[in-house]
């Protein structure tokens, strides 16, 4: 976990939350830290904050109409219907940037999944030096990325049976 995080969880308890349970924070929260807390450099108070509300958790809570809460954990405004709408697209982006990484995975894994034997027409620039039989090859082991690709192939298959 984040260590700036852990030490706003611990110094304001009703506001800031070690697990990925979030509420809306107050608009301007950033300044009632530093100036509740000015021994917690501006950096780390800045990246925590970026790391706490820049993920889709904390959007999942910003619905029109939220109370968003202060330091002390005390309504301190609400959630705009704009404030949610920027989420939604924020939560779009985050999917499409999970699908296109799952399609680089599944391309990886393809590419990993060749056979040796298929790439064996290339010359080899290295002159072989033994003259035994080339063992059969196995092909190369798959990655994480791989195997995640591999097994949603394989759901997708069953799914469609």
């Amino acid at each position: 976990m984040h260590e700036g995080i852990a030490q706003l969880a611990e110094l304001f308890p009703h506001c800031f939350f070690r697990q990925n349970l979030r509420r809306p924070l107050k608009i301007g929260i950033r300044e009632d830290i530093m100036a509740r807390a000015p021994d917690i450099p501006r950096g780390l108070i800045v990246a925590s904050l970026k790391a706490y509300t820049r993920c889709v958790p904390y959007w999942l809570t910003l619905k029109a109409g939220t109370p968003r809460i202060d330091l002390d954990g005390n309504v301190a405004g609400e959630v705009t219907i704009e404030d949610e709408a920027h989420a939604q697209r924020k939560i779009t982006q985050a999917a499409g940037r999970a699908a296109a990484n799952a399609i680089e995975g599944r391309n990886a894994a393809d590419q990993l999944a060749k056979p040796v034997m298929e790439r064996a027409g290339q010359q080899n620039p290295i002159p072989q030096v033994k003259t035994q039989q080339p063992a059969e090859a196995s092909p190369p082991r798959l990655g994480l990325a791989g195997l995640k690709a591999a097994a949603l192939r394989r759901r997708q298959l069953v799914a469609a049976k």
